[in-house]
């Protein structure tokens, strides 16, 4: 399985929407993306619990100022690292197995287009 950068949100494809319902629907689409980026977050740091030193405080402090799943995406590459050298390659794996969770993933190779923009809007 690969885990895949989470798409940019993409533009609604009816344009003739009331702006108010654009608007009640965007405060939901943001309480939801807000309640999955905390939910993220949680698993990211707890991937880190019970390690120590300068390089784990400086990530957990920029994981919790994340203010995208995008941007969280970015970060588990220095996650892995730091577990796999604090601990070994076999932990990093099965920590980041509740971190991936968040984002898409799918078959190497094997994602459509519709796949990919059904979780866009999620990703801000």
């Amino acid at each position: 399985m690969e885990i895949q950068l989470p798409a940019l949100p993409q533009a609604p494809d009816d344009e003739a929407e009331p702006i108010w319902q654009a608007l009640l629907q965007r405060v939901g689409q943001s309480r939801e993306v807000s309640n999955l980026l905390e939910r993220a977050r949680r698993d990211f740091c707890a991937a880190m619990r019970d390690l120590h030193g300068d390089a784990i405080q400086d990530l957990r402090l920029r994981a919790g100022y994340t203010v995208s799943l995008r941007e969280l995406w970015h970060l588990r590459t220095e996650l892995y690292q730091l577990i796999a050298f604090h601990l070994d390659q076999a932990e990093a794996d099965r920590r980041l197995v509740p971190v991936n969770r968040h984002f898409p993933a799918r078959a190497m190779g094997h994602a459509t287009t519709s796949e990919h923009h059904a979780h866009s809007s999620l990703f801000l």
